[in-house]
């Protein structure tokens, strides 16, 4: 009697249980590395690049500028001194104010350029959950742990490939 018991409770349990398909996905960096991504990244990273050479040659000539500054240090008035001084601390200001406005930017450019892929994104997302039947899709960022196994950022970026 107990093992009927038991045997019939096993089954009630058993048909209860449902199985819940989760995984994980990084979905951002599914975007960037598709073929579409990787294309439309193009023009904003050549913007970036433009940015960051633009900054690095201020900074070159403020670096000189205060070499030259230490240099003639000891031949200049005070007064020309100060102002040398004063002049390469207003360029410093102009340089800090120059990168943050082009982190901004560059921050914009990436924004846009994934809100430009999402739709595709999402559709190729779609039909991943579908044929692999998940219930649940968590961002890998967000999950404490994730096996390999349910990660399926490549396998988005695969089928972004094939869709478009």
């Amino acid at each position: 009697m107990k093992k009927l018991i038991t045997v019939i409770f096993t089954l009630c349990f058993m048909t209860s249980v449902q199985a819940t398909e989760v995984a994980v996905l990084d979905f951002r960096a599914a975007l960037l590395q598709s073929n579409i991504g990787q294309e439309a990244a193009k023009e904003p990273k050549q913007k970036v690049a433009a940015m960051d050479a633009r900054l690095k040659s201020e900074q070159e000539s403020l670096e000189a500028d205060a070499n030259n500054l230490k240099r003639d240090e000891l031949t200049l008035s005070e007064e020309e001194f100060k102002k040398r001084r004063a002049q390469l601390a207003e360029n410093q200001n102009k340089i800090r104010n120059m990168a943050a406005n082009m982190q901004r930017q560059a921050k914009e450019l990436e924004q846009q350029l994934i809100q430009s892929l999402t739709p595709k994104g999402e559709a190729a997302l779609k039909l991943l959950i579908e044929e692999r039947k998940l219930d649940l899709v968590l961002n890998r960022q967000l999950s404490l742990y994730a096996s390999g196994a349910s990660d399926i950022t490549d396998e988005l970026v695969e089928r972004i490939n094939k869709d478009n």
